[in-house]
């Protein structure tokens, strides 16, 4: 079990990761991530494999760096104007899996703003941090939408 500073250190590294993305720091959010990082939108509740079953998105470092090259340079139709959101975290709950790496899960909810459509998606996240420092690193972020294996909208913004 961990301590009330050592929770309260990986919260402030969750809501860090939210405000950069609801603050468009894309460049800075990325760097949240280990080189070997994975940003995993599973397609359906319960999914384990995320190669031989299709995902929403499974990305690693690489694919991330475009996708926030794409968000940087805005010069996709789909981004115009520029999506804005909210991200809320809840629930956090924190287990240490050895003396480097952590497991943190949350109950989200993030609202999408764009072009007078205001779009919601929530879920549970869970995140597989690396401790570095006084600090963390993302090495998975696992994205569970509760409407997953239903009709989504397209999601611009990294959830």
């Amino acid at each position: 079990m961990l301590d009330f500073e050592a929770q309260r250190n990986v919260e402030r590294f969750l809501f860090r990761e939210a405000r950069l993305l609801d603050a468009g720091q894309f460049e800075a959010w990325l760097a949240l991530y280990e080189p070997d990082g994975i940003y995993w939108i599973p397609s359906k509740p319960g999914q384990t494999d995320p190669i031989n079953v299709a995902s929403i998105a499974y990305e690693d470092h690489p694919i991330l760096s475009i996708r926030v090259q794409r968000l940087i340079e805005a010069r996709a139709l789909v981004l115009t104007p520029m999506p804005r959101t909210t991200h809320v975290l809840g629930n956090v709950e924190v287990e240490s899996l050895d003396e480097s790496a952590l497991e943190a899960t949350a109950a989200f909810i993030c609202v999408q703003y764009q072009a007078n459509m205001q779009r919601i998606f929530s879920g549970q996240q869970m995140f597989r941090l690396r401790s570095v420092g006084d600090d963390f690193r993302i090495l998975l972020k696992r994205t569970d939408l509760l409407n997953s294996d239903g009709t989504l909208p397209l999601i611009t913004i990294p959830l």
